[in-house]
């Protein structure tokens, strides 16, 4: 299996570095920017369909995801600003999101305020008149709590699936590459598999 890999790595050093036409690299690069674009573009513009499929496919999945978690994200903030205003008698609107966690953190604005100020904080410090809060329970905070968790997971899917996305296309641009060089190069490359010798990697090319 090592060997195979050598030979690989060898066979697609060679493809890489040999010379292009000028109106290969001009198609080469018009290929990779369809598959910057849209992932799978490039190999369906050169008949690979099923290869374009799969990258459609994971583009799609990754798109369903950024849109489902964005839903989640604002759903979850929602929900914490009117359980907020309710069962702390906090506004949260128009604050950011370290006040949301804060509140979270702590029973009430005296409790918070307290801390930072033996803390030596003084800057962390919220003015009683626009940042007031008090929970009526432990169990409500803790209710609040959930909210602002999922609200986080939500966040965090969704650059996940943003990453995935650019991911996807440096794939698919690198592959589309690839399968045009291949093409336009006249070379193939391929494994044969030999008796009781496991497998020989074959590069062959025409002139």
């Amino acid at each position: 299996m090592k060997h195979c890999l050598v030979h690989l790595v060898i066979g697609l050093t060679a493809l890489f570095a040999m010379p292009q036409k000028e109106d290969d690299e001009v198609t080469v690069r018009s290929l990779i920017l369809k598959s910057a674009i849209m992932p799978g573009l490039g190999e369906f513009s050169i008949g690979e369909k099923r290869r374009a499929k799969v990258f459609g496919a994971i583009e799609l999945g990754l798109w369903l995801t950024f849109i489902e978690s964005a839903a989640i994200k604002d759903r979850s903030r929602s929900r914490m600003v009117s359980y907020a205003a309710v069962h702390a008698n906090a506004a949260l609107v128009g604050k950011g999101d370290q006040f949301a966690v804060d509140v979270a953190n702590y029973g009430s604005l005296d409790a918070f305020n307290d801390e930072h100020q033996r803390l030596r904080l003084p800057g962390r410090v919220y003015s009683e008149k626009d940042y007031a809060w008090e929970w009526e329970s432990e169990e409500h905070r803790e209710q609040y709590w959930t909210y602002l968790r999922a609200r986080a997971i939500a966040q965090k899917v969704g650059l996940f699936a943003l990453g995935g996305m650019v991911l996807n296309r440096i794939a698919s641009a690198i592959d589309v590459s690839y399968l045009a060089r291949l093409r336009d190069s006249n070379v193939s490359l391929h494994v044969l598999p030999l008796l009781n010798e496991g497998s020989q990697l074959i590069l062959s090319f025409s002139f």
